[in-house]
């Protein structure tokens, strides 16, 4: 969601400090540590004009030394040019328009710089408080020379001085200082380009994605914290250059615009992070809860199941019991038939093995043929004709009997005797 936002957001920042830095005009900051010194002279020169330095000594305070540079210079130098400039716009003077220097601080001293100017407005009042220079940034100040180039001047611009006594940054062999474009102005960019950055590091690390993101929201929160501290102080000092006592009206309103537009871009920055992570946050919560209400129908339709399969075990457990049960009766039924069988075949081996040579020899019977009917006792005679088995036809072993169709028992004696003929029946 912050990808496209972070891209557009963070470029237009980009193009923002690049504009600004271009566009600037070009500056100049010294530190001092202390007043400078009573007699030096301090020169500011762009090839066409120079304008030297008038400034009241001050042996106590370094920012009451700065007050008075900073204000003579806008008040002589820098209203005078603006003047003829306008009048010239105007038409009613002729001439190029002159290219100018004016002049700010920092701190407390431009604190006092902007009360100076409301004194001033409000001078003989009761609105009226004076200001104690002696006692303001009495070891340390800073000033800023600022050149507009209205007269298309070559340069270099410089600033140059006999004396450097209590410049921090002064030149060796007392060389000049020379006016350049300030890196500060492209802070916007640097933020815009932090934030693309780690909207990409997002992008590539997705585990880490939440961490970076909030790096990359508390680095817009801290650069729009800084630039709005800073925005209403811009437009402070332009308002104080381009009114009483200095009417300085061509003072570059770059600066507060560039301050403005950047705020505002990280103040929506900020905002759509924080509209991110709201709806993440819901979405998490939302994804949590459906992922809840999967997880209770998983388990109650779990639990139905197992309540299903608890009813249905008991029933199993009874038909596998009756199963158990029939099998165990077919267990004892087997070995009956299987005992009865083997009786069957123990007699009919007994029989064969007992029966005479004849009973092997003599035909089978087939199941079709009734068994004949016995008829009356053999005579003495026809016994006498029987002779006994011999022994080795008793020793024979008895064949095989094949399981056939058991037709009724038929005595083997009966079949081996004779039936009566007719002539001895009668």
């Amino acid at each position: 969601m912050l990808k496209i936002p972070s891209f557009i957001l963070g470029g237009i920042l980009i193009l923002t400090g690049l504009i600004s830095y271009i566009v600037q005009d070009p500056s100049l900051s010294i530190k001092l540590k202390g007043p400078w010194a009573s007699d030096a002279e301090f020169v500011l020169s762009d090839g066409n004009q120079s304008v030297m330095l008038d400034f009241m000594p001050c042996d106590d305070s370094a920012g009451e030394n700065v007050w008075w540079i900073v204000h003579k210079l806008n008040e002589s130098h820098a209203k005078d040019i603006n003047q003829k400039n306008y009048a010239r716009k105007a038409g009613r003077m002729e001439g190029k328009e002159e290219s100018f220097w004016y002049a700010s601080s920092s701190g407390d001293t431009r604190r006092g710089l902007l009360q100076e100017s409301e004194n001033y407005s409000n001078a003989g009042t009761e609105n009226y408080e004076p200001i104690d220079w002696p006692k303001i940034d009495v070891d340390k100040a800073k000033i800023r020379f600022i050149y507009n180039n209205l007269g298309d001047s070559e340069g270099p611009v410089t600033l140059s001085s006999n004396n450097w006594e209590n410049v921090l940054n002064a030149p060796e062999n007392n060389k000049s200082l020379e006016f350049g474009k300030s890196w500060t102005a492209f802070i916007p960019g640097i933020i815009g380009l932090l934030l693309i950055l780690l909207v990409v590091a997002a992008d590539k690390a997705p585990n880490a994605k939440k961490h970076i993101m909030h790096v990359a929201v508390l680095i817009a929160l801290l650069g729009f914290l800084s630039i709005a501290k800073m925005v209403v102080g811009a437009f402070a000092e332009m308002s104080w250059w381009r009114s009483e006592p200095y009417l300085i009206h061509e003072a570059s309103s770059l600066k507060p615009t560039s301050m403005l537009l950047s705020a505002g871009l990280l103040l929506i920055y900020v905002i759509l992070c924080i509209v991110s992570f709201i709806t993440a946050r819901k979405e998490m919560a939302a994804q949590a809860a459906r992922d809840a209400a999967k997880k209770a129908a998983v388990l109650k339709k779990a639990a139905k199941r197992k309540s299903i399969d608890d009813e249905a075990k008991p029933k199993e457990e009874k038909s596998s019991d009756s199963q158990a049960t029939t099998e165990a009766k077919k267990d004892k039924t087997a070995p009956k038939k299987d005992s009865d069988n083997k009786d069957a075949t123990s007699t009919e081996t007994k029989l064969s093995d007992s029966s005479p040579k004849e009973s092997s020899k003599s035909p089978k019977v087939s199941p079709s043929v009734e068994p004949a009917k016995p008829t009356s006792t053999p005579s003495p005679e026809d016994k006498k004709d029987q002779s006994p088995a011999s022994p080795s036809e008793k020793t024979k072993p008895a064949e095989k009997v094949t399981e056939q169709p058991k037709s009724p028992a038929i005595k083997k004696e009966d079949s081996d005797k004779p039936t009566k003929s007719p002539d001895k029946a009668s």
